[in-house]
């Protein structure tokens, strides 16, 4: 047992912190303590007679047995006021959640009106699926479900305690011990998904009065989708059936595909870009327009031009390998004219990161390679992905000479093309 030694001047007093220290408890403890035999602590500056210092260690150290009696039995006890304290916490939270709906209230209305409107967007393509996807992982977001999840969480607890309660034994039922919880984990629990909830509102919020211009641009690119799965295959089907070419319907129209599924995995990386807070509202529904151009004019070079090509390179020997370099260098040039736009959108554009992520985006449009190959032709392969590869950095700095440099481009790429064409021919491969 321990016995405290006078530690004041006047031989008979002693400090709190002293018993605080001997004991290894904190001052809020020693203060709870002191309430049990009515003695007054108020801190660890609190001066208390040697006698009611003693009285008050032999009360801890009392405690302090009794608790550590049974450690079983006293783990039980603590998991009753752990549940407690849960159900205190809970209410807490019911009533801050409760404010929060109340502050927020066009934006939960906002925000659920538009994820039920992105939930009746019925996509089909992968792609559009993604941005469907993201979207509503954005915007899934209720603080009613949170309160939902804690109202069931507290009938838990209060369904806990009531069979404490009602059970015949003072002793810990076995039925109960696999209910024992942490309460100081529990409430992280709580407060995680709290904060998760606050943020996606926050998140919303800054895009709010946008949102529904972008969800009118989803819709519309999912018309777009539309059309081209049903009147746009119609119509190349067609005009390769005047063309008697309609053994090739199904060859060029997933060709055609592959370049509108390219187009359609950058909506993705824009919309993404846009809620990290890369890029502009303004830019978002530019670029919308600018890859809505691309795919106009794709449309116009399958059902004007594509059947052409097929019809010149028919009897060649190497038309595939002459028909992949024509249309690939034709898609190219429609991806190259939007090149200005997109560099057009740099320049009002003051952010860097907006910057490095449309010249990744350039980049990665503006890759040309060739799949179909024939020997002999290494060289002129080379050239050409070489020629299809010119810096933008020139057009940043100077308009004009990337204007010549173009022109230069396209003339030699096409004297390539006739040496190709000419020498197949003549050797008759």
């Amino acid at each position: 047992m321990i016995k405290l030694e006078t530690t004041t001047k006047d031989g008979d007093k002693v400090l709190a912190h002293t018993i605080v220290k001997k004991l290894s408890i904190s001052i809020d403890e020693l203060v709870e303590y002191a309430k049990e035999i009515n003695l007054k602590v108020k801190s660890a500056q609190h001066i208390l007679s040697l006698d009611e210092a003693n009285q008050l260690v032999s009360y801890i150290q009392n405690q302090k047995q009794k608790l550590e009696f049974n450690s079983d039995d006293w783990k039980s006890c603590t998991n009753i006021d752990n549940y407690k304290n849960l159900i205190k916490f809970i209410d807490n939270t019911l009533y801050i959640i409760d404010t929060q709906i109340t502050q927020n209230s066009d934006i939960l209305k906002n925000s659920n009106n538009a994820y039920k409107e992105l939930q009746q967007l019925n996509m089909t393509n992968q792609d559009l699926i993604d941005i469907k996807i993201y979207l509503l992982s954005k915007f899934d977001f209720s603080l009613e479900n949170l309160k939902d999840k804690l109202i069931f969480m507290k009938s838990e607890s209060l369904e806990y305690l009531d069979d404490v309660i009602s059970s015949n034994s003072i002793w810990s039922d076995e039925k109960l011990s696999h209910k024992d919880i942490d309460f100081n984990f529990t409430a992280t629990k709580i407060v995680l998904l709290y904060e998760d909830q606050i943020q996606k509102i926050n998140n919303f919020s800054k895009v709010d009065k946008f949102f529904s211009t972008l969800l009118e641009q989803i819709q519309i690119l999912q018309k777009s989708d539309e059309k081209f799965t049903t009147t746009d295959k119609e119509k190349l089907a067609q005009v390769l059936k005047d063309g008697y070419l309609e053994e090739y319907t199904d060859t060029i129209y997933q060709e055609w595909k592959q370049e509108i599924d390219k187009i359609n995995k950058f909506y993705i990386k824009f919309i993404k870009a846009y809620f990290t807070d890369k890029i502009s509202d303004n830019m978002v529904l530019e670029i919308f327009t600018i890859l809505q151009s691309i795919k106009d004019d794709l449309e116009d070079f399958y059902l004007t031009i594509r059947s052409g090509l097929l019809t010149k390179y028919k009897e060649n020997p190497k038309s595939n390998m002459l028909q992949e370099i024509a249309t690939k260098d034709r898609v190219f040039k429609i991806y190259q004219k939007s090149q200005s736009k997109f560099i057009e959108l740099l320049k009002n554009e003051t952010s860097q990161v907006a910057y490095r992520f449309l010249n990744i985006i350039l980049s990665e449009l503006l890759d040309f390679k060739i799949e179909e190959k024939s020997d002999g032709y290494e060289e002129i392969y080379d050239k050409m992905v070489q020629l299809h590869s010119i810096n933008l950095e020139i057009y940043l700095n100077d308009i004009v000479t990337y204007g010549k440099e173009l022109e230069k481009r396209d003339m030699e790429i096409s004297k390539l093309m006739f040496k190709m064409t000419t020498d197949l021919e003549k050797i008759g491969e």
